[in-house]
């Protein structure tokens, strides 16, 4: 009688295990602990193609002689006389490709007044471009391929050809300015002269170039 009560005890206690065993998988299964654990999300932008653009922003203008104004012996003599440059030349190129562009003077005028005209080449030394970046204007990068023509471009008044003064390969975007503060105008030709300001109208012009015809130049 023992030896079945004992049996049937071992039995009872076998199946409880068991029972125990069966709801710890139950509960394993329904916490999700062999779902998925990963899921996939998208980082998205869109260009703004209206504000990509090629502009000539800023070119500068100049006078010679300071208060006092020029000396008529030394237009007579053909002299150089001194002057200063009054603001920057500025581009900003963001578009969309890498095609490059040109700067340059392509018609210039005599130096004239109500009734007379003189001839002059004008020269001037701007800086180096320095080449920011960015919509705010304030990230300031090394930009390759935005270069100016020559140290001091000369611009002959009057003149009907065209006088490059600055160029890029189109490699780097943003915006390129570079501040003219000197400049010399050295007289060539007069008629009689007269009394008042003469003026030359220059004529800047901001061209695209590709690819092909950048090293066809060279």
């Amino acid at each position: 009688m023992k030896k079945n009560k004992l049996a049937k005890m071992a039995a009872a206690v076998l199946m409880t295990g068991s029972i125990a065993a069966l709801g710890t998988s139950k509960v394993n299964a329904e916490d999700g602990a062999s779902s998925a654990t990963q899921k996939s999300s998208t980082a998205t932008f869109t260009i703004d193609t209206s504000k990509a653009k090629l502009t000539l922003d800023e070119v500068p203008s100049f006078v010679f002689g300071g208060k006092s104004g020029v000396d008529p012996a030394d237009i007579y003599a053909k002299k150089s006389v001194s002057g200063t440059g009054s603001g920057k030349v500025q581009v900003t190129d963001t578009r969309l490709n890498a095609t490059g562009w040109n700067l340059a003077v392509s018609t210039t005028t005599a130096l004239t007044n109500s009734s007379s005209s003189i001839e002059g080449d004008l020269t001037f030394t701007p800086t180096s471009f320095s080449f920011m970046t960015g919509s705010d204007g304030k990230t300031k990068i090394d930009a390759t391929g935005w270069t100016f023509s020559s140290n001091t471009p000369t611009l002959n008044l009057p003149s009907n050809s065209s006088a490059e003064i600055a160029s890029s390969i189109g490699k780097d975007k943003g915006t390129g300015s570079a501040t003219v503060s000197s400049a010399n105008l050295k007289f060539t030709k007069n008629n009689t002269l007269a009394q008042g300001t003469y003026t030359s109208n220059l004529t800047w012009n901001l061209g695209t170039t590709t690819v092909e015809s950048v090293r066809t130049s060279d």
